[in-house]
């Protein structure tokens, strides 16, 4: 008997987490669903990059299988999610150049008031950024990473930013920067994790023992290995 084909939609413009290249879905999250179902017998996945609030809405209405998000409230409404998440971006990271000449400071900060005489390069409109990072902080915004990078590595306008590891690294080697980078994990900063859990479409007749399948699969140690391992790859 043939395997049962499951199609999942990714963000199309979200690297390194997903993007679309030469019309293929390619990221981690790709990458993450495509190694959990390499795990469950009887099920493969093809995968298409498209504008988030489409892959949303098609998941909704059953035009598409799954997903790997956040599982808000209102995502739950339509879609069964996994018990754990496969993957937990965390913001807790301080990024600087390493030319910084106030680098043994932020290496050593236990808190945002030691960082109180630096200037932070924050995304414009951030509202995570204006929830969390205090407001005493002098702020350089840019009006996307890329800018933002810049900003912290040319023009020397800022002193830090805060960014999970893998948005940092992935800007700082498009745009040359890799050398240069530092990334310091820290403790101190609120609401620094998001789960992304796999969810599959209520409309799927299978849903749930789909997603059966994937919790078992997730207390597997060589799964959890070949998961940490990818992860690590994209830090």
């Amino acid at each position: 008997m043939g395997s049962s084909i499951l199609t999942f939609a990714f963000g199309e413009k979200s690297p390194p987490y997903s993007y679309s290249l030469d019309d293929r879905a390619t990221g981690l999250f790709p990458d993450l669903v495509q190694l959990t179902f390499r795990f469950i017998p009887g099920f493969t996945t093809e995968h298409v990059a498209v504008p988030w609030a489409r892959a949303q809405y098609n998941v909704r209405l059953g035009l598409t299988d799954g997903l790997l998000t956040y599982p808000s409230e209102e995502r739950q409404e339509y879609a069964i999610f996994s018990a754990e998440p496969l993957f937990t971006q965390n913001f807790g990271h301080l990024v600087y150049s390493a030319d910084n000449p106030n680098i043994d400071l932020i290496e050593s900060a236990t808190s945002f008031a030691e960082l109180s005489s630096l200037t932070v390069i924050v995304e414009r409109g951030s509202q995570w950024e204006e929830d969390n990072i205090p407001g005493y902080l002098e702020r350089e915004p840019g009006r996307d990473m890329k800018a933002m990078m810049h900003l912290l590595m040319l023009r020397e306008a800022g002193d830090f930013m805060v960014q999970p590891a893998e948005d940092a690294r992935f800007i700082a080697r498009q745009l040359g920067y890799s050398k240069k980078l530092k990334v310091r994990k820290v403790d101190f900063i609120p609401n620094s994790r998001t789960p992304f859990h796999i969810g599959v479409s209520r409309q799927l007749p299978s849903a749930m023992e789909v997603i059966n399948q994937v919790d078992a699969v997730m207390q597997n140690p060589e799964y959890q290995l070949q998961r940490n391992t990818l992860i690590e790859s994209y830090r």
